[in-house]
């Protein structure tokens, strides 16, 4: 009796403890834009010890304009057993900027076997088992900003109008500072422009008397909050000209180069100051730039206010983004000769380039078939790249997989990695059929690329059901021969 009461207490203890439960959930990225997409990543897990949790199904709701809305199966949960699940949404363009909320209901049901004291018999009951979580995913319309000098050259002390544009979310409590070495707003340390939605201006004086002559970059640090508040910082830069001596030249890059690959650089040359003749420009050894087939850049004479646009054949060992580079700069000036020193902004784009493998399981590719595609895609570039997606399309397929946009995350120099689609090859006749990766990413300079690339599919034929029927016969017929060989024939007589 000791036994069986020990038993009913251990059931009891199973059946009290079984159940389900949502923890560490995720949301990639923590903010999103609307019209934005991100996922939303869990861990469903049985924390029982005794009892499995069978038949279990995961049902997703969000608002309808954030678009996670889901139902699957995740089948039985074994005790103390857990899984990850990611659930894909992507959000209305119209959504308006707020926390929502993504609600997770998991269910199933337990068996619980129950020992009656009394009659010495046992029953099973069954209980429904349900877990609810809700997870807060931010959506913020981020405010996109761009500032402008009235005049980009400066001398000593120079009175300015900054104006301010946005074209995104409003940008409340923004303020201004400058961080570049020597320069700085005049008798103050920033510049308050209050709330901005769509522009602001504030006159300042800009103190230069502690910077170097020639042209440079001008940084603003500015500090906002968006429209759920939390306080961001981001900076922006401005190509200006410190005029505080003799020689007064503009250099502006036309388009951007290509990192480590031979180009050609365009740039305007603008002379602001007195005419000057015979103007030669070369790169410090330590820049990351060097001429092709020249050691120095003649540009020539140029009359005051008289711009020439140049093409400089170089390579550009330099890091992709806006790059500050070194120059030396000689010229004749009233009868004499001169020399200066600049630093010109340079804008480098990385060689990103991603490839891609297409491969099947089973394989070949049967017409009707479901299979399995694994789509590689592999980093070609110099640099690292972030935030990589894949998109697969064919008109001989059907995707069974939830999204067609699958994220792998970031890639570093020849580095891969692959996502895997389920789908239904259509009813199509035997041959090659196209179909379209679309891998989309951000390059080393944080620009968003997507990249195109097709893929070519082998289809077979499905196998005939004559020729099932024909392999099962011969199968048939040579088991029988078999077994006629091994258990039918007599054994010879003894000579």
């Amino acid at each position: 009796m000791e036994m069986k009461h020990a038993l009913f207490a251990l059931l009891l203890l199973g059946y009290a403890f079984a159940g389900l439960s949502i923890s560490d959930y995720s949301v990639s990225p923590e903010t999103i834009e609307p019209g934005g997409s991100g996922y939303v990543t869990f861990t469903l897990s049985n924390p029982s010890e005794t009892d499995t949790v069978n038949l279990v199904s995961v049902r997703v709701t969000s608002a309808e304009a954030l678009g996670a809305n889901r139902q699957f199966s995740v089948g039985d949960v074994e005790q103390s057993s857990s899984t990850i699940l990611t659930v894909p949404f992507k959000s209305s363009d119209s959504l308006a900027s707020g926390i929502y909320t993504v609600e997770v209901r998991a269910a199933g049901t337990t068996v619980t076997y129950v020992y009656n004291a009394v009659t010495g018999d046992f029953r099973t009951d069954r209980e429904q088992v349900e877990k609810i979580a809700s997870i807060p995913v931010r959506v913020v319309r981020n405010p996109i900003l761009t500032i402008q000098l009235s005049s980009e050259n400066l001398d000593d002390v120079t009175e300015e109008t900054i104006t301010v544009s946005n074209s995104g979310g409003a940008a409340s409590n923004l303020r201004m500072s400058i961080t570049s070495s020597g320069v700085g707003f005049l008798n103050t340390d920033e510049v308050v422009f209050g709330t901005v939605e769509d522009s602001a201006q504030e006159a300042v004086t800009i103190d230069a008397r502690g910077a170097s002559d020639g042209a440079t970059k001008l940084t603003f640090l500015i500090t906002y909050r968006d429209e759920l508040g939390e306080e961001h910082n981001t900076t922006k830069q401005i190509p200006v000209t410190i005029k505080k001596g003799e020689g007064d030249f503009r250099f502006s890059q036309q388009a951007p180069i290509t990192t480590g690959e031979d180009d050609t650089l365009t740039m305007s040359v603008t002379n602001s100051g007195d005419p000057v003749q015979d103007l030669q420009l070369t790169f410090s050894s330590s820049s990351g730039v060097v001429l092709r087939g020249m050691n120095k850049v003649e540009i020539g004479d140029l009359a005051m206010g008289e711009s020439r646009t140049v093409e400089i054949p170089l390579v550009a060992n330099l890091q992709p983004g806006t790059n500050s580079v070194n120059a030396s700069l000689s010229w004749v000036e009233q009868g004499e000769n001169r020399e200066g020193t600049i630093t010109i902004p340079l804008s480098v784009k990385s060689d990103s380039e991603v490839g891609v493998y297409l491969d099947a399981n089973p394989t070949p590719l049967v017409a009707g078939g479901q299979h399995t595609l694994s789509v590689t895609v592999s980093n070609l570039g110099s640099y690292s790249i972030q935030g990589v997606t894949v998109d697969l399309d064919s008109d001989a397929l059907t995707l069974l997989t939830v999204q067609p946009e699958q994220y792998i995350g970031g890639l570093d120099k020849d580095d891969f990695s692959s996502v895997q689609y389920k789908v239904q090859v259509g009813n199509v006749q035997p041959g090659e059929y196209n179909a379209t990766v679309v891998v989309s990413y951000r390059d080393a300079s944080g620009a968003s690329i997507s990249e195109t690339k097709p893929v070519v599919m082998r289809v077979e034929a499905a196998p005939q059901s004559g020729d099932a029927t024909g392999t099962l016969l011969l199968l048939a017929i040579i088991a029988g021969a078999a077994y006629w060989y091994f258990r039918m024939r007599k054994p010879k007589a003894k000579q």
